[in-house]
């Protein structure tokens, strides 16, 4: 179910009152839609899996069950909201058949959708994050859920700034009514996945969870994984970490003082001497909050793209107050899901540059704009990127190209597509959006800041900063 799947002739169904509008992302088996309830005002994401699958290869039912039952039953501040279900089966409905999930809209889009590739973000907002990541896992772990897939692109933002944990498909319930049990699952992304799920036989499910959090904490730190997975065999860094040298080397050496311990403790290669959720908070490093205020946070968020001059590109009106309530009046007008945020929430979305039509948290910073007509925008990129990747690499489909970066575990694969002039770009320019398909957040930014700076680009890119 990707872009060049062909469109159904079927239609697809009102979930709990809220209609299917446009997509906002999706891979692999699903797709993710904006849905709006006109009737009351409200707007949610809605995550369609195909049952059938592609390729020959479907989803597992047992394990979407296990999903929507677990994910639904877990009510948190930090959580990302599940609010309703529908199981529409093939062949028997006149509607889009497939599983539809009704969630909470995190308009604020990823968490690492602003950190900048080997910058990171400042430690006082990283405390802030982290302290919000700890809650989340706490209060999983307190239902007896461990989460097995911590990365970025699962840490999301609500419109004021606060930080949702989502996607639970890989979740597993390890206690119930007092009673533990060993996992035995291999899962998880490789450079956030905990050693010890490259054994054999099970492993304590909650060090692989705080292993994961550590992992999140050093990349919000130094604004990349520590290696590309934890083997001694394939990596290089983390055989350093092991012998204890990797601390001398740039950017594990920016990790100083109680920082460094912590990820020392979270990131204990035994998982009987990993750091326990319920001693995390009183550690040294943790029991002086973040002094961040609630106003301050998009600046803090965003420092380290304006400071690389990645936000300059990726949002060349970000510094024009005047155009951000502009901008804010033409996406919401005096449409009834435009009073949905408050005035708090709509300061953060306008602060990190992601206010955007109805809360489409679309990659707003893997994007740019060409002083040139769609026509030509398309001609001008494409010919820069049969200069960088292999023919089998490209697919250029007319008016949007996809492509494939082969480079290990550092591969990407996304969609470049070419919009003319509307609510963010001015008569005669062309957005070009990025977006991710596969591939980490961090992976596809430093591919998009290669392509942005490209001597065949850089001539037309819109600056907001020239």
């Amino acid at each position: 179910m990707d872009v060049d799947t062909p469109l159904s002739t079927l239609s697809y169904p009102l979930i709990a009152g809220y209609r299917i509008g446009e997509q906002i992302g999706g891979g692999g088996f699903s797709r993710v839609f904006r849905a709006i309830d006109d009737a009351k005002g409200r707007v949610a994401a809605c995550k369609v899996v195909n049952l059938d699958g592609q390729d020959g290869f479907a989803p597992s039912r047992k394990d979407l069950q296990k999903e929507v039952q677990v994910h639904k039953s877990l009510k948190s501040s930090n959580i990302l909201e599940f609010l309703h279900y529908e199981l529409l089966e093939s062949g028997k409905t006149q509607y889009v058949p497939g599983l539809y999930m009704l969630l909470e809209l995190a308009v604020g889009g990823d968490l690492f959708d602003k950190i900048a590739p080997d910058v990171g973000v400042p430690e006082d907002l990283a405390k802030f994050y982290f302290a919000q990541l700890h809650a989340a896992v706490a209060f999983i772990h307190s239902k007896g859920v461990a989460h097995r897939d911590l990365k970025p692109e699962n840490l999301l933002l609500a419109a004021n700034g606060n930080l949702k944990l989502s996607d639970f498909g890989l979740c597993a319930v390890y206690k119930y009514k007092g009673k533990k049990r060993l996992l035995s699952g291999r899962c998880g992304s490789l450079p956030y996945v905990a050693p010890e799920l490259g054994g054999q036989g099970g492993y304590e499910a909650e060090p692989v969870d705080v292993w994961g959090m550590g992992i999140v904490l050093v990349t919000m730190l130094v604004g990349n994984t520590p290696w590309d997975e934890p083997s001694e065999t394939t990596s290089p860094e983390y055989r350093a970490y092991l012998a204890g040298q990797l601390w001398e080397y740039e950017p594990w050496n920016k990790i100083c003082g109680a920082a460094r311990d912590l990820v020392k403790k979270l990131l204990a290669v035994d998982p009987s001497c990993r750091i326990h959720l319920d001693d995390i908070p009183s550690h040294t490093w943790c029991l002086t909050p973040s002094q961040l205020t609630r106003e301050q946070l998009p600046e803090a968020l965003t420092q380290g793209l304006r400071s690389t001059g990645m936000m300059a590109v990726a949002d060349p009106t970000f510094k024009d107050a005047s155009y951000a309530v502009h901008r804010s009046q033409r996406v919401f007008g005096d449409s009834q899901w435009g009073s949905q945020w408050n005035q708090q929430e709509s300061q953060f979305m306008r602060g990190t540059g992601n206010l955007t039509q109805g809360g489409d948290y679309d990659a707003t910073t893997t994007r740019f704009w060409l002083n040139l007509s769609p026509g030509d925008a398309y001609k001008v990129v494409l010919s820069y990127l049969a200069t960088q990747l292999p023919e089998e690499g490209i697919a250029a489909r007319g008016t949007y190209i996809r492509v494939s970066k082969a480079a290990g575990s550092r591969s990407v694969r996304g969609t470049l597509l070419f919009q003319e002039s509307d609510t963010h770009a001015a008569s005669g320019q062309t957005l070009v959006s990025m977006r991710r398909e596969k591939g980490s957040i961090l992976h596809w930014r430093a591919f998009w800041w290669t392509v942005v700076r490209a001597p065949q680009l850089e001539c037309h890119i819109v600056r907001g900063d020239s």
